[in-house]
């Protein structure tokens, strides 16, 4: 598995596990909002975006390189106070990702660096979208 996939993996499965309360969905597949149940709330769409790379090492084929990768978070929620309902999801969402900002040592470094809120979203949705970056080095053939 590449360690873009590897990273990936492991913050769904932290977004799974987090509690406090829990997230009713966490999916690397698209959903339609409209179809989910109230207990599927808050929900969130993980997926892979953008990434930068740059060599570390000028080896040829086994030289070290640095990826930039973004991760893009789609959250969803569903209620009558929704503001507030997304700023809640946007701090769980940051705090389970900061308990283990290495991605279980595959990682050099995990943030938030975008945080955009879509505000034509007819009540009683509400959606935000989290930019994660993650930073990670590979051995070149070997991403």
């Amino acid at each position: 598995m590449s360690r873009r996939e590897t990273i990936t993996a492991d913050i769904v499965q932290i977004l799974k596990a987090a509690d406090d309360p829990r997230f009713g969905l966490v999916s690397r597949e698209p959903f339609d909002v409209t179809q989910l149940s109230r207990q599927q709330f808050p929900a969130v769409y993980v997926t892979t975006a953008d990434e930068t790379r740059r060599d570390l090492t000028i080896r040829g084929k086994s030289g070290l390189r640095e990826g930039r990768m973004e991760i893009v978070l789609t959250g969803w929620v569903n209620g009558a106070e929704v503001d507030r309902m997304r700023n809640d999801l946007i701090e769980r969402v940051e705090e389970a990702l900061d308990d283990d900002r290495t991605r279980d040592a595959v990682a050099y470094s995990t943030q938030v660096t975008e945080i955009a809120v879509d505000t034509n979203i007819v009540a009683p949705y509400g959606s935000v979208q989290i930019t994660v970056e993650v930073v990670y080095n590979f051995q070149r053939g070997q991403s």
